[in-house]
């Protein structure tokens, strides 16, 4: 076994390591063990029991009887989490989970279990025959969640007033048990995720737990297997796929390449045109968009983006202005020398100075094509793949980033495109051109989108940028060079 221990005045130390541990305690005629350590302490000796998880998906068991003892654990624990999800199995057989690191449980040798300053408790107290003058105050779960089990866990977790990403997912995990959701469970799972309240402004996280509660197209496959919406008598092994997919990035598109964890940092410096770098992917219309968008507005890139703090960003994209988010992990597909071969083409894996936002956001935008309603007509519309976003329109690409209507298609032919040109600039509104197949300039690249960067209005040029990155440089054109080499703009309207 992987862990490590040390026991010194009556304080058991126990230690995880950085894969995905399994620590079941026991007790047995006055001895404490741990299942597969042969290693066992005199529990008149130990007064506490301080374990720290550190990374991979750990579990640990409280419950002795469960795992082969013959006394309960009467002990204090407590326990620090890791990096990766881990769940803790109290000895009344509840879980709770514990998403990222900084996370602290405390169990009392009563068994009172304390989550990051949040008493948990399962049971149902008893009348007193002298109430208390200052009882716990009712919240919304109290009188409108049904299961005992969830309505006492809902009630703890929003003490503070809101629940969060964490405490959805321990919501979720909660009703795991028994091996299957039935149909009560699944009709409170139905209330919470319909309540905006409860959610304090967290829109995410009520958009994803109700892709996963209330159904979604994309639930038909998961890591290319078939899995289908949750439903009464559904089984804890699908709802826990669906937190995955959802909340964790685990259906990670189909790619070419490898898939390697990346290093860096989200942003560095800001969003900036400069950072798009396209790769081995036709998704111009939707790198060069990113492109324009960076320019002309970096906070609606900034913003498209939570940092979840376990190794995944929540990324949100419009449909018809309505949001819609999804969830990636760090993990980008990568050639056999472990350097990106998509958005971010290059990069080293393993490079620390790396900045990620544009490649995150496209595999986010290949992730989110499942729900199928990204490509509308075109190929490739409903499937989880990068090969399936090759081909679109920038006006559908900026309106899908940054929920504004879009005006698509607007010929640079005839005497009344430049002037309409000028006043979108003019305006501040976000515009990429589309090339002709035989553009006439040898600067230009066929049947490619550009971000437009900028216009000198004394001279009347346009400069643009092309998403293949900054090392091929702008190209700077009269209306009458972009008239022979390009068809048409789209445009934010």
């Amino acid at each position: 076994m992987a862990i490590t221990t040390a026991f010194s005045g009556g304080l058991l130390t126990v230690m995880g390591n950085s894969a995905a541990d399994t620590v079941n305690f026991r007790q047995s005629n006055g001895l404490i063990s741990i299942a597969g350590l042969n290693k066992s302490w005199n529990a008149s000796q130990v007064s506490s029991i301080s374990i720290s998880l550190l990374g991979g998906a750990d579990r640990l068991s409280l419950n002795s009887l469960a795992n082969g003892g013959n006394q309960a654990l009467a002990e204090n624990f407590t326990i620090k989490s890791g990096d990766g999800v881990d769940v803790v199995r109290l000895a009344n057989g509840k879980d709770v989970t514990m998403n990222g690191v900084n996370h602290t449980l405390t169990v009392s040798s009563a068994g009172v279990a304390t989550l990051d300053g949040k008493r948990l408790s399962w049971d149902t107290p008893s009348p007193s025959p002298n109430p208390s003058p200052n009882p716990t105050p009712t919240n919304w779960f109290d009188t409108n969640v049904v299961d005992v089990a969830l309505r006492t866990l809902g009630h703890n977790l929003y003490a503070d007033g809101r629940i969060d990403r964490n405490d959805i997912i321990a919501l979720l995990k909660n009703v795991e048990d028994g091996g299957t959701v039935d149909a009560t469970e699944l009709s409170d799972l139905k209330k919470i995720v319909g309540n905006s309240t409860l959610f304090a402004g967290l829109d995410y996280v009520k958009a994803l737990s109700g892709y996963i509660v209330n159904g979604n197209t994309a639930n038909a496959h998961y890591q290319g297997q078939s899995l289908g919406n949750l439903a009464a008598g559904s089984t804890t092994a699908q709802l826990e796929n669906l937190i995955n997919k959802w909340f964790l990035g685990l259906d990670r598109p189909t790619a070419s390449g490898t898939y390697r964890q990346i290093a860096g940092s989200l942003f560095v410096n800001g969003a900036t045109y400069g950072d798009v770098n396209q790769g081995y992917l036709g998704d111009c219309y939707f790198m060069s968009s990113l492109g324009e968008v960076a320019l002309k507005s970096p906070s609606t890139i900034t913003n498209m983006f939570v940092v979840n703090g376990d190794g995944t960003y929540t990324v949100k994209f419009f449909n018809n202005g309505v949001a819609a988010y999804v969830t990636v992990d760090s993990y980008l597909p990568t050639d056999s020398g472990g350097r990106l071969i998509y958005a971010g083409i290059g990069k080293l894996a393993t490079n620390a100075s790396n900045e990620l936002w544009t490649s995150l956001a496209e595999k986010a935008y290949v992730q989110i094509n499942e729900m199928g309603w990204l490509r509308g007509y075109l190929s490739g519309n409903g499937q989880n793949s990068y090969a399936a976003i090759e081909g679109g329109y920038i006006y559908a690409a900026l309106g899908q980033i940054t929920g504004q209507t879009t005006t698509p298609f607007t010929s640079t032919a005839g005497n009344t495109s430049f002037t309409a040109f000028v006043a979108a600039y003019n305006q501040g509104k976000m515009i990429g051109f589309a090339s002709m197949s035989n553009p006439a300039s040898n600067q230009v690249v066929g049947g490619h989108a550009y971000a437009v960067v900028g216009y000198d209005a004394t001279n009347q040029t346009v400069t643009l940028f092309n998403p293949w990155g900054t090392q091929y440089g702008l190209v700077t054109m009269t209306w009458s060079q972009i008239q022979g080499s390009f068809g048409y703009f789209d445009r934010t309207a």
